[in-house]
């Protein structure tokens, strides 16, 4: 069956890496390439410039992760000038199958592949070793999927589940949501909880106080919480890791998460000192009379760059591998 081949297409960026087999229980990616997106006229003409310098056979099999809606076969890219469908890039290059999933479907998946090395945990805890997981990362946007073991197989669940409505624990929250509402009429969880969110947060915490918003990218926000030059940048990263935690624990009662619950994307690496001291684990495990519940779930932070591609490596072995049975 191997090699397989794997992508995660990114706004920006597409990275590639081909699947040889597994090496103690974990599959080895070699030939890791990123390509940028604006130099290539579409998808295809990406893979094909990876494929040109792969010097072995081509492989067979290919499943690729799409940061995005994946509905159906064919895919048409927001911030990229790309559309293919899994049926037109098996013709193409010869493909056996092509599977397509969306990158944080892939992310889940890939959080039953991922070594320790890979993970910094947030919280302490107790994993089921079959329990259903969760995952959710702040980045351009606000991503969740979850991952469900169904008769010995791993299933990643995608959603939409950042676009939720933001619920406020505090009085503060709850002005600052209506301040929030006020510029932006509909305050979902990506609203405040992504990298621009950041900025809104900012925005509408200075709405609330009355003071004036100076910073316009959440760089300047973060880099003025985390070395502490600026009180309003401070508490809106404060409160940015309170409604994550909010977020991220009722995600994990919405999933049953007691295989634990994974934090992803570029921001929290970034910030792992200032998160580390937040209110994340309390606003995670307060949830009234489900409190207990949340108390023995773990959470960890992904630390590893390549982790949609190990999930991509491990849908597309579960699918090859049910095909030939």
């Amino acid at each position: 069956m191997y090699p397989f081949l794997v992508a995660d297409i990114g706004g920006t960026n597409a990275r590639f890496a081909t699947v040889l087999g597994k090496d103690r229980g974990h599959y080895q990616l070699q030939h890791i390439t990123k390509l940028s997106g604006r130099d290539h006229a579409s998808f295809s003409a990406a893979l094909r410039t990876y494929l040109d310098e792969l010097d072995m056979p081509q492989p067979k099999y290919a499943c690729i992760a799409i940061a995005g809606p994946v509905d159906g076969s064919s895919i048409k890219m927001t911030n990229l000038p790309w559309a293919f469908s899994a049926e037109g890039l098996a013709e193409e290059f010869s493909f056996d199958s092509v599977q397509l999933m969306n990158d944080f479907a892939a992310l889940a998946a890939a959080t039953s592949e991922l070594a320790e090395s890979h993970l910094q945990l947030i919280k302490p805890g107790e994993a089921a070793l079959r329990g259903n997981k969760a995952i959710l990362g702040p980045g351009t946007g606000l991503g969740v999927a979850g991952l469900v073991n169904a008769n010995g197989h791993w299933q990643p669940i995608s959603s939409e589940g950042g676009h939720v409505n933001l619920a406020p624990s505090t009085a503060l929250e709850c002005e600052v949501i209506a301040a929030g509402m006020k510029r932006h009429g509909h305050v979902s969880a990506e609203t405040f909880i992504s990298g621009p969110g950041l900025v809104n947060l900012y925005t509408a915490l200075a709405d609330v106080r009355g003071e004036s918003a100076l910073h316009v990218q959440p760089q300047q926000v973060s880099a003025a919480a985390v070395s502490n030059s600026d009180a309003l940048s401070r508490q809106s990263l404060q409160l940015f890791c309170s409604f994550l935690g909010a977020l991220a624990g009722n995600l994990a009662l919405t999933y049953g998460a007691k295989g634990g619950v994974y934090l992803a994307g570029g921001i929290l690496p970034r910030l792992i000192d200032f998160f580390r001291s937040s209110e994340f684990n309390q606003r995670f495990s307060e949830k009234g009379i489900m409190s207990n519940y949340l108390t023995h779930i773990p959470v960890n932070l992904v630390a590893y760059e390549y982790s949609a591609l190990l999930g991509a490596a491990a849908w597309l072995d579960q699918k090859v591998a049910t095909k030939h049975t």
